[in-house]
């Protein structure tokens, strides 16, 4: 039943094998790798080092656009302070209290900038949509909180502190 020969000869063929393996390529214990998680662990090391910049480099670039928009909102609210086109003349006479320009005719004070009548009392002129607007910047003016947004980036600000505000937030702390 047992084919003592048949085992011996594939025991030989399989020590040989075996032999010729450690001869050609080492010593088992250098062929055969350590099965540890250690290189998935550094993969995934790896990995998120690279996503985490990727989200830092990110945030940093928004930051400094967000801060480039701000600074071009506030500079345009100051370049707007300081322009007046119209000048006075053809019925026009600059009032000097005010800055305006007084029709002679009605008696009515006219933003130099933009043609609108302005309230004598705020200072203040109505647009055709029914925004209050600022004549001296062109820039609409929330009543209530006094903040001015730029009409071209829609950016918000406090004059008097010269920074962004986000109105949403100031509605939400009320």
């Amino acid at each position: 039943m047992i084919d003592y020969e048949q085992t011996l000869i594939e025991s030989t063929r399989t020590h040989r094998v075996r032999l010729a393996a450690a001869f050609v390529h080492g010593a088992q214990d250098d062929r055969r790798p350590v099965n540890t998680n250690v290189r998935r662990f550094t993969g995934s090391v790896v990995l998120a080092a690279v996503v985490c910049a990727g989200c830092l480099g990110t945030s940093f670039v928004l930051d400094i656009l967000q801060t480039q928009r701000e600074n071009t909102a506030i500079s345009a609210y100051q370049q707007a302070i300081a322009a007046n086109p119209i000048e006075p003349g053809d019925g026009l006479v600059e009032d000097e209290p005010t800055g305006y320009l007084r029709n002679e005719a009605t008696g009515e004070l006219i933003d130099p900038k933009t043609g609108f009548v302005v309230d004598p009392e705020t200072g203040l002129a109505t647009d055709p949509e029914g925004r209050t607007v600022d004549p001296r910047t062109g820039w609409f003016v929330d009543v209530e909180t006094g903040y001015f947004t730029d009409p071209a980036s829609g950016l918000t600000i406090n004059p008097e502190t010269l920074k962004v505000v986000d109105p949403t937030q100031e509605e939400r702390g009320r």
